[in-house]
């Protein structure tokens, strides 16, 4: 007998659905392959989970420092955390100006540099409150704060692409 005959019809899928379920475990492996990536590259400890993209300074340190130590330095540092706050603004405010007096058209060279003094000035005073800022901590931190600060730094560093620093090659290996 056929199968016409019998009116049994093919259990074959249809070609959408095929190429559907092809689709569908090609993105179900992306996002699996993506999620164990990022598990594999940012397995730590949770202590030090926290600072994993912070910059290797000193605040950034502060932050992997127990809980109870970070209240106390925060508190220690309160006055000089406030007083950073408004001279980081004016420096993206004059970075801002900076830009704006780039890509103006026409092009005014006067305002250009008037807005580069700005920024000069804008930076300067920034960087004088966070140099008190970091001051405050430093001087707040015990000796083997200090040391693991170091330790810390030296690890952070140690994650950075080569190419970062000019007078070594790509090729270079970390010694």
């Amino acid at each position: 007998m056929t199968a016409a005959a019998t009116s049994i019809r093919s259990l074959r899928a249809p070609r959408w659905m095929v190429v559907t379920l092809v689709c569908s475990l090609a993105l179900n492996l992306v996002v699996v392959g993506a999620t164990t990536s990022f598990l594999w590259r940012h397995r730590s400890e949770p202590h030090e989970a926290r600072a994993t993209h912070l910059p290797p300074t000193l605040l950034g340190y502060t932050r992997t420092l127990p809980a109870e130590r970070v209240k106390e330095l925060d508190s220690r540092t309160e006055e000089e955390r406030r007083n950073v706050g408004p001279f980081r603004r004016a420096l993206r405010e004059a970075r801002d100006e900076s830009l704006k007096a780039l890509s103006a058209e026409p092009f005014d060279q006067q305002r250009y540099l008037a807005t580069q003094s700005r920024l000069l000035v804008a930076d300067q005073r920034s960087r004088e409150a966070v140099l008190k800022l970091y001051g405050e901590i430093a001087i707040s931190l015990t000796p083997e704060e200090r040391r693991g600060f170091l330790r810390w730094r030296e690890e952070r560093r140690r994650q950075q692409n080569l190419l970062d620093e000019p007078e070594k090659q790509a090729n270079e290996t970390q010694r």
